[in-house]
Formats: structure tokens, sequence, C-alpha cells
């Protein structure tokens, strides 16, 4: 199983380490059937958000914290030469990158937090969906997994 996750989700796993998004980074940790597809583009807007002062602030990370982080998850990762360049979201185009990562990456999946991203439902392929919705694709494909109880506020 190959996956996308966009920038929010990303992010959000950090926010809140006992969140969906959180469970979705230990999935993909655990599991070597789970392939996450990330691009320097997505990681770099990853550090550009938690660099912000007011993540920063707000969850006490600092510049060493956030590069930390940013290798973690490039070492779960394979990262994506991005070629592509469909223009998808006509919402937000900035988003396109996440589409695009995907179409490279040969993701099944693209996981997202915004709504314009969903309305979607799939773009050449790749399903588009929601966090709590992919963890359930997850479990479902893994078996009876041990998941925390999280209220993710990427529903």
């Amino acid at each position: 199983m190959r996956v996308t996750l966009d920038t929010n989700v990303l992010v959000s796993a950090f926010i809140s380490k006992h969140g969906t998004p959180a469970d979705i980074l230990d999935l993909i940790a655990t599991f070597e059937e789970i392939t996450l597809a990330l691009s320097d583009e997505i990681l770099v807007e990853f550090v550009d958000v938690m660099s912000r002062k007011e993540v920063q602030m707000s969850l006490g990370y600092n510049k060493s914290d956030i590069s930390k982080l940013e290798n973690a998850i490039r070492n779960i990762a394979e990262i994506i030469v991005v070629k592509s360049d469909y223009k998808a979201i006509k919402e937000d185009p900035e988003d396109d990158i996440v589409v695009n990562t995907a179409i490279d990456g040969k993701a099944q999946y693209i996981v997202s937090g915004d709504r314009h991203l969903w309305r979607l439902g799939e773009f050449m392929g790749e399903q588009i969906v929601n966090p709590k919705i992919f963890l359930s694709i997850v479990t479902k494909s893994f078996g009876d997994l041990i998941i925390s109880d999280s209220n993710s506020e990427l529903e």
C-alpha cells in the first residue's frame, strides 16, 4: 500500500501525538507494507509550518526539534522527485503538489484534512480520504490492530 500524506496531516501528527494522524505515522513506521510517498516540496512546507513562531511557541519546538522531526519523517518515507504538473485543486493550487507527489509516487491514497481535496474523491486512481477513513482502511487491511481511541481535529 502506497500513501501520500498532506502537510496538514504531518503537522497534526506532531500537534497531537495521540490523534489519528499520529496513529497513521506510527502505522507507516511499523508496517513495511505501507510506503509513505512524499516529496521535498511537502517536507519544505512541513518545516515552514512547524517553524512559524505561533506554532513553535504553542508546541515548544525549536529549530533543532523541527529538523529532527523532518529527518524522522524522511527516514520512513520514500522521497519522490515530482515531475507531474497537474492542476487539480482550483480552490488552492498550492495543494497540487500533494496530488502530483501521489501520482509520481504511485500512491493509492492521498490522506488530507483539506475538504477541497476530499471533494475530488479521487484523482488519476488515487483515492483522497481524511485521516479517520484512511485509518479504517489500514485497520481492515492489516487486521485487528491496537490503535488508541483518538478524536482528531482532521475528521
